[in-house]
């Protein structure tokens, strides 16, 4: 789970910051030996700090935005803390795009909750989209399976 507080900057008085809020969102392990863990940009947008907290522990670790993909809502992080890593398996991505009907999960830390969630579905759509974070037309999947904000 991947927690930030962050700050929208005033456009009209720079001098001056606005209110902190605080948000949560899902991040994955994506190559374990270099330390790399994902997550969405609009997750981390106008970060003040972000923290990182694995599935079952109460340990928040203070992580560290390494690059962001506004186009694609993607966000890469690290945490320095060596007992984060520790035993921490990758998500094994695929190499392939997916076919039409092919059984997908989804899994996350929805808003309002603690745990995981898990829910199934199939790949509905194929196509080019425009994504809302930077307006650029991207290859989209849609999926039918039930998704709940913040997942």
């Amino acid at each position: 789970k991947i927690w930030c507080v962050h700050s929208i900057p005033n456009f009209s008085l720079p001098w001056q910051r606005r209110r902190q809020e605080r948000s949560t969102g899902s991040g994955f392990c994506i190559d374990s030996e270099r330390r790399v863990l994902i997550t969405n940009a609009h997750c981390v947008e106008w970060h003040a700090q972000v923290k990182a907290q694995r599935r079952g522990s109460d340990v928040k670790h203070l992580a560290k935005v390494l690059s962001v993909g506004w186009e694609c809502d993607a966000a890469v992080l690290t945490v320095e803390n060596d007992e984060f890593w520790e035993g921490l398996q990758q998500v094994k991505l695929s190499q392939k795009l997916p076919h039409l009907e092919e059984d997908v999960l989804c899994v996350g830390f929805p808003i309002g909750g603690d745990t995981i969630s898990v829910t199934s579905g199939v790949i509905s759509r194929i196509e080019v989209t425009t994504y809302t974070q930077a307006s650029a037309e991207l290859l989209g999947i849609q999926i039918d399976a039930a998704i709940n904000s913040g997942n």
